[in-house]
C-alpha cells in the first residue's frame, strides 16, 4: 500500500475519538498536544479521560457510537479494540469523506498515525503504512538516539527569525546559502551546550556580516550503471539533496534521482536518446548551460563511473566554475 506523507494542522479543529481504553487515551494525549478539540465517544472511559473531561480539556460522550458523532469532525480515530465497531466508524467517516485512522488496522484506515520524533517545532515522522509498525518504532528509536534535543531549539530560533532572514536575503539562492553558512557554523554547538544567549548573539552577528562570496559549485558524482541508492556515500547523498540542478545519464536509476531536493531541476544528458562521450566533452555543449546557472547554485553531474571525469572538470574550470569530484 502506498501512502502520501502529510502533516495535519489540527489546532482548534474538532477530532472524534471512538473508544475509551488505554489505546484511545494514548491517541487523545497526542491530539491534545497538537491543539485539537477532542471528543471521546465510548460508554466506558479510562480515569484519565474522565478527569480530563471534567477539567474541560476534552469532551466525553458516554454512549455507543453513532454516525452523527463524526459530522463536525476534521479527523476520526477508531480505537475500540473491536474490528466490527471500528469498521462502522470507518464507514461513517468515509461516507462524509473524512480522514479516519483505525488503530492497528491499515486496511480500514485512510490515514496512518506515524511513529514520531518530537523536537518541536521540528517533527520527524516514520511510517511503514501500517504494514510493519514495530519496524517503524525501531527506526524512530534510532533517529531519537541520533537527533539531539537541541535541534528543536535550533528550529525554533530559525522560525522566530524567519522574517528577518527573508528581509536580509530576499533572493532564494542567497538565502539558502546563508542557511548553510549558519548551520555549518557555531550556532548548533552553542545550542547543544545550552548557551541560548550566545547562540542568539552569534545569529545576529551572522545576519549583519557578509557571508562568503557565492560561486556556482559543480559536483561530479561518478555512478556505476544501475547503481543502487544504498551504495552511495553519505557525502554523495548530501550533494544530491542540496543540488539546484542534477544532470544525469539515462541509466541512472530513478531512486537515485529521488534523493535530489524536490525542487531541483533535473536534466538528462542525452541527445535524442544517445549519449556520446565526445559530445559531453565538447565546450559548445556546456557553454549555454554554464551561462544559465547563477551564483550560489549547486550543480550535480551524475557521471558514468567508467568515464574519466578529469577532462570534464578541466572543461568546466575553463568556464570559471568551481568543481569537485565526489
Amino acid at each position: 500500500m502506498n501512502v502520501f506523507p502529510l502533516f495535519f494542522n489540527l489546532t482548534g479543529k474538532a477530532v472524534t475519538v471512538v473508544g475509551g481504553g488505554t489505546v484511545a487515551e494514548r491517541k487523545v494525549r497526542l491530539l491534545l498536544r497538537a491543539g485539537a478539540l477532542v471528543t471521546v465517544v465510548a460508554p466506558e472511559q479510562t480515569s484519565w479521560l474522565r478527569a480530563s473531561a471534567q477539567a474541560g480539556a476534552l469532551t466525553s460522550l458516554f454512549t455507543v457510537f453513532a454516525a452523527e458523532h463524526v459530522r463536525e469532525a476534521w479527523l476520526v480515530v477508531a480505537a475500540t479494540g473491536r474490528r466490527e465497531i471500528n469498521r462502522i466508524v470507518a464507514q461513517a467517516a468515509d461516507a462524509l469523506r473524512l480522514p479516519c485512522n483505525v488503530v492497528d488496522d491499515g486496511q480500514l484506515s485512510t490515514v496512518q498515525v506515524p511513529a514520531m520524533i518530537d523536537r518541536s517545532p521540528l517533527m520527524v515522522a516514520v511510517s511503514s503504512a501500517g504494514s510493519a509498525p514495530v519496524l517503524a518504532r525501531r527506526v524512530r528509536e534510532w533517529i531519537e538516539s541520533e537527533l539531539p534535543e537541541s535541534v528543536g531549539d535550533l528550529a525554533g530560533l530559525l522560525a522566530r527569525q524567519r522574517s528577518a532572514i527573508k528581509q536580509a536575503f530576499p533572493d532564494v539562492h542567497t538565502r539558502r546559502h546563508f542557511f548553510d553558512y549558519l548551520l555549518d557554523g557555531t550556532i548548533p554547538d552553542l545550542l547543544a551546550q545550552g548557551q541560548q544567549a550566545e547562540a542568539l548573539a552569534a545569529f545576529e552577528a551572522a545576519l549583519q556580516s557578509q557571508t562568503p562570496q557565492q560561486h556556482i559549485q559543480v559536483t561530479i558524482l561518478p555512478i556505476a550503471d544501475l547503481e543502487a541508492v544504498d551504495l552511495l556515500t553519505l557525502r554523495a547523498l548530501r550533494k544530491l539533496n542540496q543540488a539546484d540542478w542534477v544532470l544525469y545519464l539515462p541509466l541512472i536509476l530513478p531512486a537515485v534521482l529521488e534523493k535530489a531536493r524536490r525542487d531541483a531541476r533535473l536534466m538528462a544528458l542525452d541527445q535524442a536518446g544517445v549519449v556520446l562521450l565526445d559530445t559531453l566533452l565538447a565546450p559548445d555543449f556546456w557553454k549555454p548551460l554554464c551561462r544559465s546557472w547563477v551564483p550560489g547554485e549547486r550543480i550535480v553531474i551524475a557521471w558514468k563511473a567508467a568515464w574519466d571525469a578529469q577532462p570534464l572538470m578541466s572543461l568546466l574550470q575553463q568556464e570559471g566554475l568551481s568543481c569537485e569530484l565526489v
